[in-house]
């Protein structure tokens, strides 16, 4: 039964909300979207601090795995 809880939990739907990032030179200032992830739900799913993922973009879509 602990397995199918963790299964559900692991498979909930999170709602974020992009942040704007202003980043500036000499020259001009430019606001570019920042998503900020963080929370005991990573560490569950094996997001460990230090150790990489790999980001793909897809349309509208982002998928983010653990490096093993």
């Amino acid at each position: 039964m602990a397995a199918r809880e963790n299964d559900t939990e692991s498979q909930k739907t999170r709602s974020l909300k992009i942040q704007p990032q202003i980043r500036q030179n000499r020259l001009s200032q430019k606001t570019i979207p920042e998503i900020k992830l963080s929370g005991k739900w990573l560490s569950d799913l094996g997001f460990i601090p230090a150790h990489y993922v790999t980001v793909t973009a897809k349309e509208k879509m982002l998928i983010i795995r653990l490096v093993e």
